[in-house]
């Protein structure tokens, strides 16, 4: 029986795929910018890591493609009052 339990979880865990994406990010103008959209960005269920810079007006993101996706990203950075183009996708 643990066998089959730690199979089980060892085969969710490995399913599980992070993607990272390059975000160009639209009107960020100070520092309160980029917590706000780090903020909603952290707030989205899958999201693992967050990095916003606001001299090169993008985010770095990384997520669980099994729970989120690029639209899902791009609706929390709208949701914050910002818009963003995805640049990269890895």
């Amino acid at each position: 029986m643990k066998k089959l339990i730690i199979l089980t979880l060892l085969t969710l865990f490995l399913q599980a795929e992070d993607t990272n994406v390059t975000i160009d990010i639209k009107g960020m103008t100070c520092p309160l910018c980029t917590m706000a959209i780090k903020k909603s960005l952290n707030s989205t269920k899958g999201v693992k890591k967050v990095k916003v810079s606001l001299p090169k007006n993008m985010a770095n993101v990384t997520f669980d493609n099994n729970e989120t996706n690029t639209t899902i990203l791009l609706n929390a950075i709208k949701k914050a009052g910002y818009s963003g183009i995805i640049k990269e996708k890895k």
